[in-house]
């Protein structure tokens, strides 16, 4: 590595440790990895059964994940993704492809702690193959000025009694603005899970659209969103499912929990095609309950503590 490439790395690491991270992944050969700071590729690993490639481009990086035949990787792949300096832009174009019989597990930590403007956008397909599963979790850390844009779109198809469960997670520093969407296909028997959670402070600002199709008979979808929001803070959450295939079930949970001038909007569509799939949704927004908080608080914690105490405990 160049002076600073090296000196880019270690910045990325050290944000990518204080949000929660395991850098001693990034060393383990057995360990599947990618660390993108920017538009340059400064760490990757390959195990056996897992093929990863990465083209740089003038403003972020291209990225095709492969999971062969056969392969499961359990123990998480790491991947970080993160931009250092104040300002900037990076646009990720990543595919994964999970062949017939293959798995992975995966944790994605996405790090911008120094951001006044930032741009962030990522445009994710996933192809997930017949027996198969995918499991992935991203988790953000924006740091306190809220200079971020998030513009995550994800589209993809889980096949035939397959998994795909995916937790997006932005509760760490400001979110500044977010801007978040899945679509997501479901063959037979293949199963969706789709969980997001974020903690909304100041004026940030929040949007969610997640949409499962069942397209198999026998498909399962499931969208849980968890958004909690402070001082003038703004969300809009809409949670859709579209049931075409015959004993298709799908469910939409949302709850948002309203503070101070805060405010939220939740939209749960739900739509059934065929007389045999059934679908069904709730949706809650509201504040935080005062006897819970009068419990905390009679135990000697102060309403900062209990309130911070409370949101943790629903975006777990």
């Amino acid at each position: 590595m160049s002076t600073n490439i090296l000196n880019e790395y270690q910045a990325l690491m050290e944000a990518y440790e204080k949000n929660g991270g395991n850098i001693g992944e990034f060393a383990n050969p057995n360990i599947p990895s990618i660390v993108i700071g920017g538009n340059k590729v400064l760490g990757k690993n390959q195990i056996k059964g897992l093929i990863i490639h990465s083209v740089p481009t003038s403003n972020g990086v291209d990225v095709k994940i492969t999971v062969k035949s056969g392969t499961k990787v359990l123990y998480p792949m790491a991947l970080c993704f993160g931009v250092i300096p104040k300002e900037g832009t990076q646009i990720i174009n990543m595919e994964t492809t999970i062949e017939n019989n293959a798995g992975m597990n995966a944790i994605s930590h996405c790090v911008f702690p120094n951001a006044e403007h930032i741009v962030h956008k990522m445009n994710y397909k996933i192809n997930i193959g017949q027996n198969s599963f995918f499991r992935y979790k991203e988790i953000h850390f924006h740091g306190s000025k809220g200079g971020v844009e998030v513009i995550p779109y994800t589209k993809g198809t889980v096949g035939e009694n397959s998994l795909f469960i995916s937790t997006f997670t932005l509760k760490e520093g400001r979110v500044g603005k977010l801007d978040i969407k899945y679509d997501i296909d479901i063959m037979k028997k293949g199963k969706l899970e789709l969980y997001s959670k974020v903690w909304a402070k100041e004026d940030d600002k929040v949007q969610i659209e997640e949409k499962g199709n069942l397209q198999g008979d026998e498909a399962r979808a499931l969208i849980k969103s968890r958004v909690v929001l402070e001082d003038e803070a703004k969300s809009k959450v809409l949670s859709v499912v579209n049931a075409y295939a015959p004993y298709s079930r799908g469910h939409v949970d949302c709850t948002e929990i309203v503070q101070d001038n805060a405010v939220a909007e939740a939209i749960p569509i739900v739509r059934v095609f065929n007389h045999l799939a059934k679908v069904t949704h709730e949706a809650a927004i509201g504040s935080i309950d005062s006897k819970e908080l009068e419990t905390l608080e009679a135990r000697g914690l102060s309403k900062e503590e209990a309130v911070k105490i409370i949101v943790e405990g629903l975006l777990k």
